[in-house]
């Protein structure tokens, strides 16, 4: 970093002010004589160049301590710019990631109020951003900042910055394993003017994408090009060279040569200690390869050795006995591949209970990392990453329970499995129920407010985007500055509130398994969770008092399994095409998904692809009749509930914030349009029957009027068109006037307590492995509501119609929408006036219910509780004078 030009700008805006001051050599005697006077740009440039001199943060944090009042004037707001951004650059070099981002966060929001013209924000402050926030594995964020600097460095006409910024973003889309997307910007980068300059770097990047595109002779090219390039100014370009040895290790790994590998990393490590650009963090990624490699050979002692040297040098106030203490671990990749590096040793070395607690000390820096993070994709990301990790684990707890037969592993490994569920939407709900509870109304409605405003970002930059090469460039810059922005305002909202909101949010994230056991015994239900891993699929199976757990090592075969039963629910005709067919397969299918005889209401917690399955069209025996209604569906064994996680069945609450059981409809049928819903009126006539509210039909049923109602009403029933989404378009849900886009959704604040999504495949879309798919329903949970009825697949009009007037006629008499769908279902297939053929699973399977046991109760309104407490008054004072007289 060219610290120089910092010097230049402090001595001619502030030489005049220093020199009035230079008398007083005691650097407390300035501070506090620029204090007494206001001058806190003085102020800052002292506390800086105190800083510059002994590389000593707690003079920063003194700063912070004795700072009277923010910028108020662009000079001020110039010199803390300054200040923050030489922060984050030392922070950095010392490996204080989270902490370096913190710095150039708050030096980026500073800069934006005034955006100086003289100063290089890019340079010294949006560059390393990007590449801290990539460094923490927050590859959402980073995207965002590299491609706002981008575009700021065109609009510059600045080469060598774009050069830069496509170089980083190849990085972000290597490390996310959009590896094509990475070469194409690195050959974008080549088309650039001032590529030679960065022509290794370019090289170097491509080797790392070419590798795991499987090009081995490419990627070999591509690093030796880019090391001649490097060596020609060795002293400049340590840092590069490692990198780039550290590539072409991986390389002859790939060829089936492990000592060629270890040659390549030896040389890496043999470039000078502490040389410039070489981080701690660089130097130990190098560390952690070299005992990857002792351990691939059988050197477990040496591989061992290396990773507690390495770890020292990432933890120095480590004892080296043992593993760290928890409260010595912070946000670093670096310690998350270590720990799971020192695993892999000690499960060679047959040593299962010090894998598990290596394993352990990753899962916590991992919530470490999350805990930086300010996008959800990063978290989705995130989670992707563990669970491999987290098959592992589940693994080894299995083999230690079938070797000593103690039920506290199965227990331990459930736990480890609830860490991996629904990751982001668990933040989402512990957030929304923390700052509820916790913050005060002013702060709790900017909160929403900036939630909301995201949201519309969000969803304005999206559609900009879906117009392809008509899209507005400026536009599109705008959006993502505006969404930078808004995301640093939250960052800056959150830390105005107290450490109670750490400790809250920490305790909800906890589950308590007698908690959990203690809800299921009471609700009389049995839980069923999978977890569908890469070698083994494990079913938990929580009855109240037991956890068992089973598994089925057959993965490739289960996995096809699962694609050939849903295969038969792509189109109506499938099915009724070839009944044995697919009843062979429903049974199968069912053998290997239950290890249990289900007799009592089942929680069913899918994972992976099992989240795209209705499970109660399962066959519990080959059926013998011709008609469906006869045949021996998992539904007629028991109701079935679902749920993203064994954590969200457990905080599912109690009906009753609303005073009224009235429903919100929104039918906007389409007619006279090829989307018309046939029976969508008829739907308004069946629930209208049993459930007063308010209805919006054709016209009326619009966008907006969804937006502007829907957080008044208990019960919400949208009767409409949707989509799953695609690659680059999220989901949406369809009114008379326009779409629903999913961003839109996360940025509502409802308390719905159920939501019937009469559309198509609205549980459906991009599948995150643990998280599920990035559904409208998952979508709407997140904005609040606590119980949704929601479809998998493309629904037909007459068969909705016909169960939501069955669900419906249930709801109002005892209103338990699982048991409520569950009577629907069956009263569908016992009636006689259906069809044989239109009782195919296709037509009433696709509705699935996601949410709680508990009945609705409405909230008895206040003058009810008035004239009761004045009835027990009347009715006190009369049981006194009837004693009395009486007596």
């Amino acid at each position: 970093m060219r610290l120089l030009y910092f010097y230049i700008l402090i001595f001619l805006a502030f030489g005049h002010a220093y020199g009035q001051t230079k008398m007083a050599n005691d650097f407390q005697r300035q501070i506090d004589y620029f204090q007494q006077n206001d001058s806190l740009a003085a102020f800052t440039y002292t506390c800086l160049d105190e800083f510059l001199k002994h590389k000593d943060f707690s003079i920063l944090e003194e700063m912070r301590r004795k700072q009277w009042r923010m910028p108020e004037s662009a000079p001020e707001a110039l010199a803390l710019v300054i200040l923050l951004s030489n922060e984050g650059y030392y922070r950095l070099r010392y490996s204080q990631i989270a902490m370096a981002v913190g710095a150039y966060e708050e030096a980026w929001r500073h800069f934006q109020r005034y955006d100086f013209q003289d100063f290089d924000i890019i340079e010294y402050c949006l560059k390393p951003l990007g590449n801290a926030y990539s460094m923490l594995g927050d590859y959402t964020s980073a995207e965002n900042i590299i491609k706002s600097y981008l575009l700021r460095a065109r609009q510059q006409d600045n080469s060598e910055q774009v050069v830069a910024a496509l170089i980083n973003l190849s990085i972000v889309y290597h490390d996310t394993g959009q590896y094509e997307r990475a070469v194409d910007v690195l050959h974008r980068a080549i088309g650039e003017p001032a590529f030679s300059d960065k022509a290794g770097l370019v090289h170097s990047n491509l080797a790392k994408s070419y590798l795991q595109l499987g090009q081995l002779w490419q990627a070999k090219a591509s690093a030796l090009r880019a090391l001649k390039l490097f060596k020609k100014k060795e002293s400049d370009n340590t840092s590069h060279l490692l990198n780039t040895y550290s590539t072409l290790s991986l390389v002859s790994l790939e060829e089936k040569d492990t000592l060629k590998a270890l040659g390549f990393l030896e040389q890496a490590a043999g470039l000078p200690s502490g040389a410039k650009g070489v981080s701690i963090r660089e130097s130990a990624k190098v560390s952690i390869q070299i005992s990857g490699i002792q351990t691939a050979l059988g050197n477990y002692e040496a591989a061992l050795a290396g990773y507690r040297t390495t770890l020292l040098g990432l933890i120095p106030k480590w004892n080296k006995k043992g593993l760290p203490d928890d409260t010595l671990l912070y946000a670093e990749n670096t310690l998350k591949e270590l720990f799971d590096g020192m695993a892999a040793v000690y499960l060679n070395a047959d040593s299962l209970d010090e894998a598990l607690q290596c394993y352990k000390k990753s899962f916590e820096v991992e919530e470490l990392l999350k805990a930086t993070y300010s996008y959800r994709e990063s978290k989705y990301l995130l989670q992707n990453e563990n669970r491999e990790r987290t098959e592992r684990v589940i693994g080894l707890y299995y083999m230690l329970f079938q070797k000593y037969g103690d039920s506290r592993y199965l227990q331990q490994a459930f736990i480890i499995a609830e860490r991996t569920k629904s990751i982001a939407l668990k933040d989402e709900l512990n957030s929304r129920s923390t700052w509820s509870k916790l913050a005060n109304d002013s702060l709790w409605l900017k909160k929403n407010e900036l939630i909301r405003q995201k949201a519309l970002v969000e969803n304005a930059l999206i559609q900009e985007q879906l117009k392809g090469a008509t899209a507005d460039i400026t536009v599109i810059q705008g959006f993502i500055e505006a969404k930078n922005k808004l995301t640093l305002d939250s960052k800056e909202l959150e830390r105005f509130v107290s450490s109670d909101f750490d400790r809250f949010e920490k305790q909800l994230q906890q589950l308590s398994l007698p908690a959990l056991e203690t809800k299921l015994e009471k609700d009389g239900v049995t839980l069923v969770e999978y977890f569908f891993g890469t070698e083994s699929l494990y079913v938990f199976v929580l009855n109240g008092s037991t956890v068992e757990l089973y598994r089925d090592a057959d993965i490739e075969g289960l996995r096809q399994l699962v694609k050939d039963y849903s295969s038969f629910f792509v189109d109506e005709a499938k099915i009724n095409a070839a009944p044995k067919a697919f009843a062979q397969v429903s049974w199968k299918l069912y053998s290997r998904l239950f290890p249990i005889q289900p007799n009592t209401p089942m929680f069913i917690i899918p994972d992976g692809l099992l989240n795209f399955l209705p499970f109660e069209p399962l066959l519990t025996e080959v059926p013998v009749s011709g008609d469906y209604g006869m045949w021996p569906w998992l539904l007629t064994k028991a109701p079935i509930l679902y749920q993203y996680s064994g954590t969200s069945y457990l905080r599912t609450e109690q009906f009753g914030s609303f005073s009224s059981n009235k429903i919100l409809g929104i039918f906007p049928h389409f007619e006279d349009t090829d989307r018309y819903l046939k029976y969508s009126e008829e739907e308004v006539d069946h629930i209208s029957e049993y459930l007063k509210g308010d209805f919006f039909q054709q016209q009326q049923a619009t966008k907006q009027a969804f937006v502007d109602h829907a957080a008044n009403y208990p019960v919400i029933h949208l009767s409409t068109h949707a989509k799953a989404g695609g690659i680059y378009e999220p989901p949406s849900i369809a009114f008379i006037d326009s779409a629903l886009y999913l961003p839109e959704i996360y940025g509502m604040n409802l308390q719905t307590e159920l939501l019937v999504l009469g559309a198509c495949e609205t549980g459906i879309g991009k599948l995150y492995r643990g998280e599920g798919p990035l559904s409208l329903a998952s979508g709407f949970f997140h904005a609040g509501v606590k119980n949704i009825v929601l479809s998998l697949w493309k629904v037909n009009d007459f068969s909705t119609s016909k169960l939501m007037a069955n669900f419906y006629s249930h709801y109002a008499q005892l209103p338990q929408p699982h048991l409520a769908l569950y009577q629907a279902k069956v009263d569908y297939l016992l009636d006689d006036k259906i069809s044989i053929d239109k009782k195919s699973p296709y037509y009433w399977a696709s509705f699935v219910y996601y949410g709680g046991t508990q009945a609705h109760r409405q909230r008895e309104p206040a003058y009810y509780y008035y004239c009761l407490e004045a009835a027990t008054i009347l009715l006190l004072a009369g049981l006194i004078f009837w004693y009395r007289v009486i007596k």
